[in-house]
């Protein structure tokens, strides 16, 4: 985490962007374990949430707003959700040319957005701006 600061502005805190991954396989287990296809970067105890296309199964997780992490690897999360009884996730034996693919979706992530410019790119600051006459 790093904090910006620009004359003018109140400070913002920016904090690493985490991505949506790619799930490469979900277990029926409890608890349940998710395998992504690159190293994900998240943390123990953060929320996540599931976007799976009906092809893969495993439809309930769908519903799941916010499921916890408790353990984790560079590449597997262990979610404190019970599985068992939940339909098996697979891929499907051929994919079609154009789909979604089943991804976990950190709660309260998006894209990174940058710090906004400041109003007049002549100016050092929104006070500068004031104060040396700039345009309102």
């Amino acid at each position: 985490m790093t904090i910006t600061y620009y004359p003018g502005y109140s400070q913002q805190i920016i904090t690493p962007n985490l991505r949506t991954h790619v799930i490469a396989s979900i277990t029926n287990a409890n608890p349940m374990v998710v395998t992504t296809v690159d190293d994900h970067g998240y943390v123990a105890g953060m929320d996540v949430r599931f976007l799976v296309p009906p092809e893969f199964g495993m439809q309930e997780l769908n519903g799941v707003q916010a499921a916890q992490v408790i353990d984790l690897t560079s590449n597997t999360l262990t979610i404190g959700l019970d599985s068992t009884r939940f339909t098996t996730f697979q891929y499907p034996g051929v994919l079609p040319s154009a789909f979604t693919p089943p991804s976990i979706i950190p709660n309260n992530s998006g894209p990174y957005l940058p710090p906004l410019p400041l109003p007049y790119g002549n100016q050092s600051s929104f006070e500068g701006a004031i104060y040396n006459a700039g345009a309102p």
